[in-house]
């Protein structure tokens, strides 16, 4: 199998017809036919079928297809990539965020780097949020700021900075004031997170799951700066990082609570291929990163 055909088979996905796929490979139809049919004669699978005009991927096609999207992103990758070291520049930097209040920390170091930085290309994104550790060993992001790191030695996690979760509630909620709290306490409350599957919140998986408490009510809310004013009308409480509470506790009158015997101190990674630690600007990401103090001021 020949990168060719990976090329061909997801030319075919995205256009649906042997033209447009010969068109935009700057093949000829018989050229790309003649490629695909040997393919299919050594694999002993049919790739695809003729349905009117438009051709239709076989399951195999369909499986090759998905693997061909996968290493064709990393060969584009690494050939863009090359490409801009060899026109002198400092290359490129893509970066996950894999969590959403990781966005508000990651905001305040953004601007410092991007002038220590001035060359080098830089691009931020969230689209592989459930899967962005996967997306750095297959080369579609560059690094990924996350909490919740896998420690099975394909990745290098670098340690940044540690924090708290604490349970944020309007000034005037019942439980304000109190030295510390139970799980058993939230019972009776409207529990706010972010639109994540419970498995990967915190809330649950550290707090209410292993006291076996079921919170009153489940809302999800996107956006930190909504839950935050949610939280201040007293329509719920939220687990969140400390650092969110800065400047913003005293305008929205919230206040933080800990919980008894309950420490949920974590880590914020940077985590990287391993083969990419050395790289200048790596090390200037994770300097930045690991001076900033993990306390800021949410607008």
């Amino acid at each position: 199998m020949e990168l060719i055909h990976l090329r061909i088979l997801l030319a075919l996905k995205q256009s649906g017809t042997l033209s447009a796929a010969a068109d935009q490979l700057h093949l000829t139809q018989s050229a790309l036919s003649h490629q695909m049919k040997n393919l299919e004669q050594r694999l002993g699978v049919v790739l695809w079928r003729k349905q009117g005009r438009l051709l239709v991927l076989t399951q195999a096609g369909k499986y090759l297809s998905d693997v061909a999207e996968s290493v064709i992103a990393t060969i584009d990758s690494a050939e863009q990539h090359l490409a801009l070291l060899g026109a002198g520049k400092t290359g490129k930097l893509t970066v996950g965020i894999d969590c959403h209040a990781c966005y508000e920390w990651f905001r305040t170091i953004l601007q410092p780097y991007l002038q220590a930085w001035p060359e080098l290309d830089v691009e931020v994104t969230s689209r592989y949020r459930f899967n962005s550790l996967e997306a750095v060993r297959h080369y579609k992001l560059d690094a990924v700021l996350t909490a919740d790191p896998a420690f099975d030695g394909a990745l290098h996690y670098q340690a940044l900075f540690d924090f708290e979760l604490v349970l944020i509630v309007a000034s005037r909620h019942r439980l304000a004031g109190r030295g510390f709290i139970e799980p058993s306490d939230l019972r009776q409350e409207t529990v706010l997170t972010y639109p994540v599957d419970r498995e990967r919140l915190d809330m649950f998986r550290k707090v209410l799951q292993p006291a076996g408490i079921e919170p009153l009510k489940h809302i999800t809310v996107e956006e930190t700066d909504i839950m935050l004013q949610l939280a201040a009308s007293q329509r719920g409480v939220c687990l969140l990082p400390e650092w969110l509470l800065a400047e913003k506790a005293d305008r929205l009158a919230l206040a933080s609570l800990r919980f008894s015997d309950l420490p949920l101190t974590k880590t914020m990674y940077l985590a990287t291929r391993h083969e990419d630690v050395t790289l200048e600007y790596i090390q200037g990401l994770i300097g930045l990163a690991s001076n900033r103090p993990a306390r800021i001021d949410v607008e």
